[in-house]
């Protein structure tokens, strides 16, 4: 088929470089778990946080070729125990289809199956066929009896992985490839794990028989030789460990059509990733820098108030679980500040004054002024960098030392009740003066574009502005076109052939730094045809 010229289409998934992923930095070091924190908190950002098998390999991948052993991430065993899906979601608080008769929570086992539609709690060690959710949003029954784990395996081996469920629709069309009478795996599970950087996806890479419920074994460690796999150990062995240095920040965008603030939700979340959510002033500075210049109200932004209470650290950091110093039958869920006195901590009302310490980059500093918390705290991130976050003895007994014996002064704790949007779990707030409040009906979070970008709640129906972010680690689909022309016969449609092509175009596209572990595939058009012949009319004088 001399000369002929065919069109074909290319599908894709591109991103520029690395540079959007998180830099990963092995070191050979043998320290225990909290040690490694500590170091890679002073010289990074945090241990590793891994979010996907592709993180898997790359940490796999940079430890020394030498060293056959464990090494430290920066998983570590919680005090709550959260319902997650196999891909790494927290959306069960939308959709959850338990039956009456299972616990919310504990007992009836840590995995989840379906039956006739209804959703029942198993020990994850038992023996059940299961449902994969393949490239097409697809379901496909598995009539192979596994473990949840071992299924889990199975799905990310061959599709996709164990079905997410978000809603009512899909929870359908689960039920319509199932066999009647039959306990199948889904992808819920229970999991009591949580992120040093308190990142809140899902993902975990278990180990056979991993994890278990031995006691005293609180850390995670990834094998170097089982794929990566990870299992729980005690966190006072000393192992080499892996940092990473902090994550390409969000990318915001201003939307400038005025939308309740669930519509924006919903305009964002379908255009973009969600609401933008705000993690320090860095984050704040740059919502006030992309407002259009005209524009002098307020912008939607992520926040909304929740149905829980719970008590934070003004920096963002959720870390009571690891330390605290209440005094007895305290905190008081009727008094929403914290303060510090006779070597323990207090709640008080917010709007009571007291002098505070602020947090400096290397001390604490005590100032004998009278503000109400709210002052307090405008003051130290002002000056300083904030009230101060207590993270052991060690640090609560610094404080103790810089006040008089009787002396009442604020700290960073405060009782919160908002949460993002996209579920985020670190607390940095930035409240105008005398917000929040508690009046009724105002549930939702706007920045003000002109009061250095502070926040206060109003009613969710107001039509306003908004801000969405884009998760940078998000993947850009794109599809290109592309024609081949070959100078012999052609057999295009050969399946190898088209693989051999694939290979050659990504090995192109590393070469030139535009691919990074993109998956790449062909397109198939309507008729199911990845080539169609281009037909060339040419004159031909012989045969006129």
């Amino acid at each position: 088929m001399d000369g002929s010229l065919f069109v074909l289409l290319l599908s894709g998934l591109f991103w520029s470089s690395s540079a959007l992923s998180r830099q990963y930095h092995y070191i050979n070091l043998r320290k225990s778990w909290p040690e490694a924190q500590s170091y890679c908190r002073e010289k990074y950002t945090d241990l590793a946080t891994v979010d996907n098998m592709d993180d898997v390999n790359r940490l796999v991948n940079i430890v020394d070729a030498g060293y056959s052993g464990s090494v430290w991430i920066g998983l570590k065993r919680g005090t709550q125990t959260r319902w997650a899906w196999s891909n790494g979601e927290d959306l069960t608080s939308h959709y959850l289809n338990l039956a009456s008769s299972q616990p919310n929570g504990h007992g009836g086992g840590d995995c989840v199956t379906t039956h006739s539609g209804v959703w029942h709690m198993m020990a994850c060690d038992s023996l059940r066929y299961f449902v994969c959710q393949n490239e097409n949003n697809g379901y496909i029954l598995v009539q192979s009896n596994k473990t949840w784990s071992d299924a889990q395996s199975y799905c990310k081996e061959n599709h996709i992985d164990l079905p997410s469920i978000h809603n009512s629709e899909e929870n359908n069309q689960i039920t319509n490839v199932l066999l009647a009478g039959h306990h199948i795996w889904i992808g819920l599970f229970l999991d009591s794990w949580e992120w040093s950087d308190k990142w809140s996806r899902f993902f975990r890479n278990w180990a056979a028989g991993q994890p278990s419920q031995s006691s005293g074994s609180d850390c995670v460690g990834m094998s170097t030789t089982d794929s990566g796999k990870w299992a729980h150990e005690s966190c006072l062995l000393k192992r080499p460990f892996i940092c990473y240095r902090g994550e390409f920040p969000h990318i915001y965008h201003y939307i400038n059509l005025r939308m309740s603030w669930p519509d924006a939700q919903s305009y964002c979340r379908e255009k973009y990733t969600d609401l933008a959510t705000v993690d320090n002033m860095d984050d704040v500075n740059r919502l006030v820098n992309i407002v259009d210049d005209g524009y002098s109200g307020s912008v939607w932004i992520g926040l909304k108030r929740g149905t829980q209470k719970r008590w934070v650290w003004s920096n963002g950091e959720d870390t009571l679980t690891q330390y605290s110093a209440w005094a007895n039958g305290e905190p008081s869920s009727h008094k929403e500040c914290g303060y510090f006195a006779f070597g323990v901590w207090y709640s008080y009302p917010c709007s009571s004054v007291l002098h505070f310490v602020c947090c400096s980059e290397h001390e604490y500093i005590r100032v004998q002024t009278w503000k109400n918390w709210t002052e307090a705290q405008s003051y130290c991130r002002q000056h300083h960098i904030d009230l101060p976050t207590i993270h052991n003895s060690e640090e609560q007994n610094k404080i103790e030392n810089i006040i008089p014996s009787e002396s009442w002064v604020w700290i960073g704790l405060f009782l919160d009740s908002w949460e993002w949007s996209d579920q985020w779990n670190l607390s940095f707030r930035y409240w105008t003066e005398g917000q929040p409040s508690q009046s009724s009906g105002s549930d939702c979070v706007g920045m003000s574009t002109t009061d250095s970008g502070k926040w206060a709640h109003e009613s969710c129906d107001l039509k306003c502005p908004f801000i969405c972010y884009r998760d940078a680690k998000l993947i850009r689909r794109q599809t290109v076109r592309l024609k081949l022309s070959c100078n012999d016969k052609c057999t295009l449609n050969d399946t190898s052939l088209q693989t051999d092509i694939l290979n050659e175009i990504s090995k192109k596209l590393k070469s030139m730094g535009l691919e990074n572990d993109s998956k790449i595939s062909w397109k198939k058009g309507g008729d199911e045809e990845l080539f169609h012949q281009e037909i060339n009319c040419m004159d031909n004088s012989d045969n006129e």
